[in-house]
């Protein structure tokens, strides 16, 4: 407690001078002194925690990604002042830990969208963790957001929105959908929270234009849902995908093309890619997660057209693993798929980025 007291202090100074950051709403958390609650925030950057440790002059707890507590120094740090890692596979041990700290009546502060997400495509995609350890440990869910990534000498805000109350869902047995419904009052609670937060920026060149081409990234089981294609002797794959038609949204077109294509049928959540190719101009690639049914020949035109003479088309699951030596098309997106498969993991948890 005393290490944990002088690291504050110790840090109050630097962050207070550097980071000018108003808390709004602070009469909220007054109604929890010396309680154990689940705080929820946006996450923008790796300032966003010490941020909140400095904010809040409370006995804080942060649950923070494993790669954080890889060296000595580091992991001393960071239990210094409250962390604990999220490993994969030890959830049980992670919600007793978080559990065991509410009821000594320390405050969880938990980034739920599980990423940094920098643009409101990516924002507000919660996980159900903090739903989860807020039921089982009996405590309120207290919402807020940051209205930008905190950066030095630029005003800031944070507010705090009002409690969302966990006692429905007790004494009762917890499923899939009390986890889900609760997670969605808070994405509604710190949605409501963002608005009059808007940051304007100058949007780049390539976010400004229409995209011509839209395909689908669909992950099952670690799996990629590609199309294996053999034409003038040569053999490579391609990620299902097609035109957008007049009148449609790129979103609405990777999702039926992927359709049409491999009979596979996907829920479209994020934008992940665009790519502009020298010909067809500029394409998207989004994130699909998958709903339904297994990859065959359909009745798409690229099946069925003998006029075309374009080759053999053969819709398959592609293993991860297998990326590396595989022809994937075009390369440049197979590059980056496979280091941002090895850094977030599948489904892949990121921001919109322009592939050159």
């Amino acid at each position: 407690m005393f290490l944990w007291f002088l690291i504050k202090c110790i840090l109050w100074v630097p962050f207070r001078l550097l980071f000018w950051t108003r808390v709004i709403n602070k009469k909220e958390l007054r109604k929890h002194r010396g309680k154990g609650i689940v705080m929820c925030c946006n996450h923008r950057s790796y300032t966003d925690g010490p941020l909140m440790h400095i904010l809040f002059w409370r006995k804080n707890r942060f649950l923070v990604r494993p790669d954080m507590f890889n060296t000595k120094f580091k992991n001393w740090n960071m239990r210094a002042i409250g962390c604990y890692p999220v490993e994969r596979g030890k959830d049980l041990a992670l919600i007793r830990y978080a559990v065991g700290e509410l009821k000594k009546n320390c405050t969880i502060i938990m980034f739920p969208e599980g990423m940094r997400a920098f643009n409101p495509e990516d924002a507000l995609a919660l996980r159900n963790g903090a739903a989860m350890i807020a039921i089982k440990a009996g405590v309120p869910i207290v919402p807020m957001v940051l209205k930008r990534s905190p950066r030095p000498f630029v005003f800031n805000a944070l507010k705090i929105g009002t409690t969302i109350s966990t006692e429905e869902y007790q004494n009762r047995k917890l499923e899939k959908s009390d986890l889900a419904e609760l997670s969605g009052k808070i994405q509604e609670a710190m949605a409501d929270l963002l608005v009059g937060f808007e940051v304007k920026r100058k949007p780049k060149w390539w976010e400004k234009q229409e995209s011509v081409i839209a395909r689908g990234i669909v992950i099952r089981d670690r799996k990629l849902l590609v199309i294996k294609r053999v034409r003038d002797g040569e053999e490579y794959y391609v990620l299902p995908g097609g035109h957008v038609d007049e009148g449609e949204t790129a979103k609405a077109a990777a999702v039926r093309e992927v359709a049409e294509e491999t009979g596979v049928e996907s829920v479209p959540t994020r934008l992940l890619y665009k790519y502009k190719h020298v010909e067809l101009g500029m394409q998207s690639f989004y994130y699909c997660v998958y709903k339904s049914g297994e990859p065959h020949q359909t009745d798409a035109e690229e099946y069925t057209d003998e006029t075309r003479n374009r080759g053999t088309y053969e819709p398959m699951w592609l293993p991860l693993e297998d990326l590396k030596n595989t022809d994937l098309r075009p390369n440049c997106i197979r590059g980056q798929l496979i280091k941002d498969i090895k850094k977030y993991g599948a489904p892949l948890a990121r921001s919109l980025k322009y592939v050159k």
